[in-house]
């Protein structure tokens, strides 16, 4: 059930979460949004992922992480995550490694 899951992610992320980022781009666009505490998410990442590296797949995909998944900006401008906030922070101290190491990938 959990390999269902990890593919049901992919094929979302890659249909509505993967903008086109240049038009002149002959990579696919692939935008992961995902949680850092969610086993689902690190499943997929750990089991599924790494086959873009693995089969060369990642010359024609350009791979975006977002450690973002399930959270919400509540009213007092506040972030909430679904595991809680550690997730929140771990979520912040990926964001800011992807951003001082974009190429990385």
């Amino acid at each position: 059930m959990e390999l269902s899951r990890s593919k049901l992610l992919f094929c979302l992320t890659v249909i509505f979460l993967a903008p086109l980022r240049s038009e002149g781009s002959k990579k696919v666009p692939v935008d992961l949004y995902y949680e850092t505490l969610c086993p689902y998410c690190s499943n997929f990442i750990v089991n599924q992922l790494h086959q873009l590296f693995s089969n060369g797949l990642i010359d024609v995909v350009d791979l975006h992480l977002v450690p973002y998944g399930n959270a919400r900006i509540l009213a007092n401008g506040t972030i909430e995550c679904q595991h809680g906030p550690y997730e929140c922070f771990l979520n912040a101290v990926e964001a800011c490694a992807i951003d001082i190491w974009p190429d990385v990938v």
